[in-house]
């Protein structure tokens, strides 16, 4: 699972993910989820043209980023963790 912050200097997540997913191999298959503070329509589908898999914005909710992790990792839902 990768956490991908969109806006990183020299690379960006979107050049990033596109390098990861040009790899063959479990590259091919590794969930990456944005996390961005752009929050529009357009950011989210601009997220999954670059091969992201999901999407989550800032200022980030505990509860969401659980909720998110265990959606692509199998998981309870809660992390296993109580979000306050």
């Amino acid at each position: 699972l990768v956490l991908m912050d969109c806006n990183m200097p020299v690379m960006d997540g979107f050049l990033a993910t596109e390098r990861i997913r040009e790899r063959a191999g479990l590259n091919n298959r590794t969930p990456i989820i944005a996390v961005t503070a752009n929050a529009s329509t357009g950011d989210r589908d601009k997220c999954m043209s670059a091969g992201m898999d999901d999407y989550i914005s800032k200022p980030i909710e505990r509860k969401k980023l659980y909720e998110t992790i265990d959606k692509w990792t199998g998981g309870d839902g809660g992390g296993g963790v109580e979000a306050p």
